[in-house]
């Protein structure tokens, strides 16, 4: 299966996400909203949903940050890891904003 890694305009905030390093990114690392584009497997751009999503939380295990997403059409729910470029400071005050 062929993953799909673009850069993107996010929809939220307007500003242009580029590629990430070592994963297919779908949400933006300043505001954390994305769309509902990948199946089963993370960059497989194989969702008809199209739904935003937004954070509604995130663990940390084995030091790996996973933020949880959820998609505000169908409502499914999807982990992703922290991209090395995600400000992650950012990320509690988006997770209050968008509740």
């Amino acid at each position: 299966m062929k993953k799909i890694n673009e850069s993107f305009i996010c929809i939220n905030c307007g500003k242009e996400i580029p590629l990430a390093n070592k994963t297919c990114r779908n949400h933006c690392p300043h505001c954390f909203v994305s769309l509902h584009v990948d199946g089963e497997i993370p960059g497989d751009r194989a969702s008809d949903c199209q739904g935003r999503m937004y954070p509604v939380t995130y663990e940390i295990k084995n030091g790996w940050m996973k933020i949880l997403f959820k998609c505000q059409l169908c409502g499914k729910e999807h982990r992703n890891k922290r991209a090395m470029d995600d400000e992650v400071i950012n990320l509690d005050s988006c997770i209050k904003k968008y509740k």
